[in-house]
């Protein structure tokens, strides 16, 4: 009866106020490592200059912030420019030329964009230049001057001057406000260096707004996925990588189940010693033998194909036989004896009798070794050597290593989806995963 009383207050499950702690403790753990997660999706969906700033509150950390403004009558999204600052009390004006000449003709003082491409500030005026002041002649903002409208007249400090016409008046904006040159904002500019960039577009419509007439809203740009796809060459690369996996995944597996079951079930010289060498290799940093197996590789002429990613993976995995073979011990001997009465082989045995068996720890061994292979970045760095061949993680690093700046929206939409396969293998093999975990290693 003891016995009894024992079993009944040890397999009672502890009251529910015992318990939340726990899983509160384990709720919030499992927030916390989510949060990386989160930050990468949240700035796939920003433009880029909102990944690189300190957000100024917890909705702008997670959420890309837009704006919106009337322009020529209709509400639309646009994009801020610049600050202008005016003078107190001093109105702005507007101008553009009486007498254009042909886009182009006037080039940027750096030789890469025309002129009538972008609003020119300068101190109390803002000047819009549709078109050129002279052919071939190049204008910097800091040479226009202050002009009289009623004149009509555009000075340079050249000496030169313009014949301009006022296109409108921007009435002095109240103390403490802001004005803000504002552009369209269209949802192909994802495709540009810096998304929420128009680059000066002159078909984009363009004004002078106060800040207090902008609409803050809430912009996410789903354009960021197939502009960052495109560029990495997603397809290509995730069929080189699962090209890999599938080899590397079937090396490790195959040929670990087969080692580790002759060193459980065969009796056979030096055994032993040979199992405690294998192990004995785990404890070799690889740094030791990469170069010499990279020379190794070079000498059978494998350095810019796959084979040095995969053919070694048919060897066998010292960590993953040892998994096996301990796995393995804990099965009933009985059924290999019975095996054998009925005449089967040491191979059948192995595929009819211990791989129904050891399903768990197989299917564990096989998605450790996928995400390894699928996430490996170091192998492929050494030993490829042509885009083509480029697999998904080394591909995100040329991609991020080839602008002058990381442009992270997109790097981080490639990331979201490198990463969606494995999250979606983890969950659909979650149950089978955490069996294996648990069966592992056990024995008897």
């Amino acid at each position: 009866m003891p016995d009894v009383e024992q079993a009944e207050i040890y397999g009672r499950r502890p009251p529910w106020y015992l318990r939340l702690p726990a899983h509160l403790l384990l709720a919030a753990g499992g927030v916390f490592f989510l949060l990386p997660l989160v930050w990468m999706v949240a700035t796939s969906l920003k433009p880029l200059d909102q990944t690189m700033r300190y957000p100024d509150s917890l909705q702008s950390a997670f959420l890309g912030e837009g704006w919106k403004a009337e322009i020529g009558g209709k509400t639309c999204d646009v994009v801020l420019e610049r600050r202008v600052a005016p003078a107190p009390d001093r109105p702005f004006f507007i101008v553009q030329p009486k007498a254009p000449f042909a886009a182009g003709e006037m080039t940027h003082p750096f030789g890469k964009d025309v002129w009538d491409r972008y609003p020119v500030f300068n101190k109390q005026e803002l000047v819009r230049m549709n078109a050129t002041v002279e052919p071939g002649m190049n204008v910097l903002a800091d040479d226009v001057n202050r002009f009289d409208p009623a004149a009509g007249i555009l000075r340079l400090q050249s000496g030169r001057a313009l014949s301009a016409t006022l296109v409108r008046h921007i009435d002095p904006v109240a103390e403490g406000d802001e004005l803000w040159v504002v552009r369209e904002w269209r949802a192909e500019d994802t495709d540009t260096k810096e998304v929420g960039s128009t680059g000066g577009d002159v078909t984009r419509a363009w004004d002078v707004v106060a800040k207090s007439q902008l609409q803050k809203t809430v912009r996410v740009i789903p354009e960021n996925y197939p502009v960052a796809l495109r560029r990495v060459h997603f397809v290509r690369c995730l069929l080189n990588t699962l090209f890999l996996c599938t080899l590397v995944v079937l090396g490790v597996t195959i040929s670990s189940m087969v080692i580790a079951y002759g060193f459980a079930f065969l009796e056979f010289k030096g055994r032993d010693l040979i199992f405690g060498i294998t192990l004995a290799t785990m404890m070799i940093p690889f740094p030791v033998t990469m170069i010499p197996v990279y020379l190794l590789y070079r000498d059978f002429g494998w350095v810019g194909t796959f084979k040095p990613l995969w053919v070694a993976s048919w060897c066998g995995s010292a960590f993953f036989i040892f998994l096996l073979r301990q796995f393995y011990l804990g099965l009933p001997k009985d059924l290999l004896d019975a095996a054998r009465i009925d005449g089967c082989t040491e191979l059948e045995i192995l595929w009819l009798v211990i791989v129904p068996l050891s399903r768990p720890a197989i299917a564990m061994i096989a998605l450790f070794t996928f995400l390894g292979t699928w996430k490996d970045f170091l192998g492929p760095l050494i030993y490829l050597n042509h885009e083509a061949q480029f697999t998904l993680s080394l591909s995100l690093q040329a991609f991020a290593s080839e602008h002058g700046g990381t442009p992270w929206h997109l790097l981080m939409a490639a990331s979201t989806v490198f990463s969606l396969p494995l999250i979606v293998l983890f969950f659909c093999t979650m149950r089978t995963f955490i069996r294996g975990i648990a069966m592992t290693g056990v024995k008897g």
